[in-house]
């Protein structure tokens, strides 16, 4: 005995509990663990088919407590074994998740159970709806009402059968058009009242100036920026302010971006010239105090020469570590500085992209001030986010690749922020950015096109003091390759896969036993190494990021690219706040990489360094198809050769078709064989020339087309009284009626048709 079908009612039940757990879904896995969160759902899949398994007898087997406790204690399972992965899940999440469970479990029992199953479902799905940010939550919503209404209005009709079973009559479009009514009205309403309630005010009524305040205690506590409520709000959200003019919230316990590095991988190495100095002429003194006090300042210049990472105290008595910020996309990296000169161990910058006045332009009623080299942005092109610093002891403002315009709410002045000589954003005319401020930063995005079109084929070398295993990888790694692009894919994708990624490995370089130097250059400090920092890196094929990068600068000027070293943060996915809706970016989150020179001179990223998430560049559909006509050209030959031949024998194809059609909707939906038939012959007579004239009675029109073949119009003519029996009369019939409809089905094939209508038609 086959095990029994599952009723109707634990079907919908079902399937609303899993669109709450999809409403959650949406909020859940832009941010976490692709890997986890597909199996926590697979998991999930899971134990509801074996808690739905059957035995011949009807009672459920590999079922009982112990299956639905381990459903609702999945969420919670898999929060744990997140949180020892690396990747944890916020607690608000998995209560929501461990809810959907529960409503699940309860979808499968019977009676109230099922029903307050749909409650919670119902309760789970509005509300992640509501605090979802995907505007494509709400069809999740609707598709929970389109269910949540067929089955109120099938529960309707089942009670009107039970009380009179042989009186009540349903016409098949009843409940498709009672929840397409009830859809649209909540759609209707939806629209109506949109945008017809203004923001909401909180503590308007106190005395206070932080809840709000009255305007004779405090005017500034119901308007500016940063101060009231905003400045109170702003210590957890990244979308509210603090001051932008006032020292009032700084602390003591700021860090630079010199001391975080140094605190990560370690200070760079001090050089003693001082001896040498002295037999110096006035002006040679002059000119080497100030490259020694340029290579100690720790925005103007990196070395890739270090000495190993010894852990400070920054921040460590602060409530909130976190430096920066970030209300965006996470996996990114925020620029700081930018160096386009190296002399085999310091990076400086000779660059003078400087630009103290930006353009004004009006956005959407809000002023943005522009670089001037940008092209006017849109939401198509350009992703807007939001950057607030807490602790950074910098005027330079962390901000994304090819960032085009800033804007701070209620601000309009254009002195606030302008472009340094190395093209990043710095606030200008302030000793640091002032602490909670936040800016709205606009990026514009960069295809992978561009990357192809705009990557200038350089010809030669542009590298200064390159080594020879340097020269080496690169002749070997880009051996294959024919454009720069794909050049510089190769050098990324072998330090990547080929090399450690460790910061640890900062150690002290050997001096060669056989190297001897005059007393001159011993006094100099600068006595000859077996090897560089680079050149270290490539034979132990372990460092910190900085190696990485600078080796793969090195590397793309090599193969003709200009390139530059890239200072900031890296905004880890792991460190996401869901309930403050922005990402905490603390000191040991500073990071390292390289940008590349377009021929339009845009810079976009590259990310040499393994564990960081690579920048994605989406191909437009064009270039998709382009590449894969290119990989896949025989297998397109193939499905062309097969699509035409589907094409040429299509009508043997749709006779197949039309007849599984019928044979399976007879098993779906055995009370309308009838009217299934007629609607196959319908679309076979049409596909063969003599389509059913609007308004003209079907049995008419079968017994004309019919009426060359005696045999044929026999069997029509049984069909149309079958189906008369079918549509007026009782269910007496119903193994004749289908043998009826079979039978003809069978005879009037689309060939068939054909052939009685040339006949009909000579």
């Amino acid at each position: 005995m086959s095990p029994q079908p599952l009723e109707r009612r634990t079907k919908e039940a079902i399937g609303l509990a899993l669109l709450s757990i999809a409403a959650v879904a949406v909020l859940r896995f832009p941010i976490e663990s692709k890997v986890l969160f597909t199996a926590e759902m697979l998991t999930l899949a899971t134990l509801l088919v074996v808690d739905l398994v059957k035995d011949p007898v009807g009672n459920r087997t590999l079922k009982g407590s112990l299956t639905r406790s381990t459903t609702i204690a999945v969420p919670v399972l898999f929060a744990i074994i997140a949180r020892f992965a690396g990747s944890p899940i916020a607690f608000e999440m998995t209560a929501l998740t461990t809810f959907g469970a529960a409503s699940l479990v309860l979808s499968t029992r019977n009676g109230r159970l099922r029903a307050m199953s749909i409650v919670a479902s119902g309760f789970l799905t509005l509300f992640a709806v509501a605090i979802s940010d995907n505007f494509h939550s709400v069809w999740i919503a609707i598709a929970w009402m389109t269910v949540c209404v067929w089955h109120l209005v099938a529960n309707h009709w089942e009670r009107i059968e039970l009380c009179a079973a042989h009186q009540v009559r349903r016409g098949v479009g009843v409940r498709p058009l009672s929840v397409f009514v009830a859809i649209a009205i909540c759609i209707a309403s939806g629209l109506v009242v949109r945008d017809l309630f203004g923001e909401s005010h909180r503590l308007t009524g106190g005395f206070m100036p932080t809840s709000g305040g009255w305007k004779w205690s405090n005017p500034a506590a119901r308007s500016g920026v940063g101060s009231g409520d905003a400045a109170i709000a702003a210590q957890d959200h990244a979308e509210s302010f603090g001051a932008v003019e006032s020292d009032l919230f700084l602390e003591s316990t700021e860090s630079t971006l010199f001391d975080m590095f140094s605190d990560s991988i370690g200070e760079p190495k001090k050089k003693n010239k001082w001896e040498r100095r002295q037999g110096m002429t006035a002006d040679k003194v002059l000119e080497a105090h100030t490259k020694t006090a340029k290579s100690e300042k720790g925005g103007s210049s990196f070395s890739t020469d270090r000495m190993p990472a010894q852990k400070h105290l920054h921040l460590d008595d602060a409530a909130e570590r976190a430096v920066i910020q970030w209300a965006g996309p996470t996996g990114i990296r925020l620029a700081m500085n930018r160096y386009d000169t190296f002399d085999g161990v310091d990076w400086t910058n000779e660059a003078q992209h400087r630009n103290e006045k930006l353009t004004r332009r009006e956005i959407a009623g809000a002023a943005w001030f522009c670089d001037r080299m940008t092209k006017a942005f849109d939401k198509f092109t350009t992703d807007v986010n939001l950057l607030k610093v807490l602790r950074l002891n910098s005027t330079r403002l962390p901000v994304p690749m090819m960032t085009s315009a800033l804007h701070i709410k209620d601000v309009d002045r254009q002195d606030f922020f302008a472009i340094d000589a190395d093209g990043s954003f710095f606030m200008p005319g302030r000793e640091k950015v002032p602490h909670l401020t936040v800016v709205n930063v606009a990026a514009t995005r960069v295809m992978e096109d561009e990357l192809w079109e705009r990557i200038p084929d350089g010809k030669g070398s542009i590298t200064n003091g390159a080594n020879d295993r340097l020269n080496a990888h690169v002749a070997e790694w880009t051996a294959q390759s024919n454009h720069p692009y794909e050049k510089l894919q190769s050098i990324v994708s072998h330090l990547r896969d080929e090399f450690t990624f460790d910061r640890s490995a900062a150690a002290e370089l050997p001096l060669d036993s056989d190297a001897r130097g005059s007393a001159e250059e011993i006094a100099e400090g600068s006595l000859a190494r077996s090897t560089t920092a680079v050149e270290d890196f490539l034979r132990t094929r372990r460092g910190g990021d900085h190696l990485f990068a600078t080796t793969a600068a090195l590397m793309a000027r090599e193969i003709g690219l200009r390139s530059r070293l890239v200072t900031g943060f890296y905004v880890r996915p792991s460190a996401v706040d869901i309930a403050a809706g922005h990402t905490n970016v603390l000191p040991e989150d500073v990071h390292i990489w390289v940008e590349i020179q377009l021929d339009d001179g845009r810079w976009f990223e590259i990310e040499p360094t393994p564990g960081y998430r690579e920048p994605i560049y989406t191909p437009s559909t064009w270039l998709v198809a382009k590449q894969f006509a290119a990989a896949k050209w025989p297998h397109a030959v193939g499905l062309f050769a097969a699509a035409g031949l589907v094409f040429a024998t299509r009508l043997f194809w749709i006779e197949i078709g039309l007849s599984i059609l019928y044979f399976a909707g007879a098993i779906v939906w055995p009370r309308g064989r009838m009217s299934l038939a007629m609607r196959v012959l319908q679309a076979r007579a049409k596909y063969a020339g003599c389509p059913r004239v609007a308004g003209r009675p079907q049995r008419d029109w079968l017994l004309a087309i019919t009426s060359a073949h005696d045999q044929l119009q026999h069997s029509a003519r049984r069909f149309c009284d079958a189906a008369d029996r079918a549509a007026f009369a009782l269910d007496q019939e119903r193994f004749h009626e289908h043998a009826v409809s079979k039978e003809l089905m069978m005879k009037l094939k689309i060939r068939v048709l054909r052939q009685l209508t040339m006949k009909v038609t000579a």
